[in-house]
């Protein structure tokens, strides 16, 4: 019986099948390994953004100045006939004191100049017939003109008891009540000049040239509030330092009074820079999730290559920084494909899968 066991077809077959477990165990741990390398990963092919020569940004409505008035002078508020939003037209009140002192005051300085003119008339005839001294004279010459300074300051302390609007003022804020009393210089309400608004954007360095020649493009607004409609902006003034963080510059321009329609400062708006020339060059951003840093701290990305089906890191030099996007100014060209997820967990030459192509 034990030859049977050990004849030569029992001893192949018992063979092969000590094989085929052989090779099973092999390609398990071959397919075990190659799973430890790949990783799946989500990628993006690099484009670019032209929009015939057109940039967005994303800008904010503000005032020409924001001022808070106040008296010159003491005094209770009789009347505040202004409300909060509203705009009032220059030269119309906005508050007022009592002002029965100062009318007093004014009453009184004139009085007093009255009469110093009478004697300072007596004592110029006087001292033509030689009655008086030369010094008397003077002094009555110095008394009428102290009365006549009194007199201005008086009636430049009664004008003090109106606050009236020094330009189109949006009312935004009453800041003290009627009926108040007051000390000199105390805020009573804060305006904003509306005369023009502007309207500031943030840009990145590569745009600022262009920017101070107003006549190479055209800018427009799109008002949150009023969705679908544009409004021209003027090229106004910009800021000579960058933003510590962003690395960008606040270019300002104006926005007109619109009749009908009510912009107020603080309201966001989609402003366009449209030109003729290429001075708006193709811009390629990637998602902000696709930046990684390196060891020097540099920033870089991961770019797929299709053939090898691996990762290697590729250094770039970033732009202007969006909420969730990323300008790339150097380092990528169209077409290439990055990664948009975990490229923390990557290492050179790593095996992926795209993950469009994962099962």
């Amino acid at each position: 019986m034990n030859r049977s066991l050990w004849s030569p077809l029992f001893r192949a077959t018992l063979l092969l099948g000590l094989f085929a477990m052989l090779n099973a165990c092999q390609e398990s741990t071959a397919e075990q390994d190659s799973g430890r390398e790949l990783r799946t990963v989500r990628l993006e092919t690099v484009g670019q953004e032209r929009a015939e020569g057109v940039r967005r940004f994303v800008g904010v409505v503000d005032a020409l100045s924001t001022v808070d008035l106040a008296f010159q002078v003491g005094g209770r508020i009789t009347a505040m006939p202004v409300q909060q939003g509203a705009i009032v037209p220059r030269g119309e009140l906005i508050a007022e004191l009592d002002n029965a002192d100062y009318a007093l005051a004014v009453r009184e300085a004139r009085v007093a100049l009255d009469l110093s003119t009478l004697d300072y008339e007596r004592s110029r005839k006087m001292l033509d017939s030689g009655a008086i001294p030369r010094a008397t004279y003077d002094r009555s010459a110095s008394d009428l003109e102290l009365r006549r300074l009194a007199l201005n300051a008086a009636e430049r302390n009664l004008a003090y008891t109106r606050i009236e609007a020094p330009f189109d003022a949006l009312v935004t804020r009453r800041i003290v009540d009627a009926f108040t009393q007051v000390q000199p210089g105390t805020a009573v309400v804060r305006v904003q000049d509306v005369t023009e608004l502007r309207v500031h954007i943030s840009v990145p360095e590569s745009l600022m040239a262009v920017l101070q020649t107003p006549e190479r493009f055209a800018v427009t607004a799109e008002i949150s509030a009023y969705p679908g409609r544009q409004f021209p902006l003027s090229y106004r003034e910009h800021a000579t330092e960058a933003d510590p963080v962003t690395q960008t510059y606040q270019v300002s321009f104006g926005l007109a009074r619109q009749p009908g329609i009510n912009i107020l400062p603080g309201m966001t708006a989609t402003v366009s820079v449209q030109s003729g020339d290429a001075f708006l060059a193709p811009r390629i951003d990637v998602p902000a999730a696709a930046l990684d840093t390196a060891d020097d701290g540099s920033f870089r990305v991961w770019v797929f290559d299709p053939q090898q089906g691996t990762v290697s890191p590729r250094a770039v030099s970033v732009g202007a920084l969006g909420s969730s996007r990323v300008v790339i100014s150097a380092g990528l060209q169209p077409g290439e494909q990055v990664v948009t997820a975990g490229a923390h967990m990557l290492h050179d030459g790593m095996a992926v899968v795209p993950f469009r192509h994962a099962r």
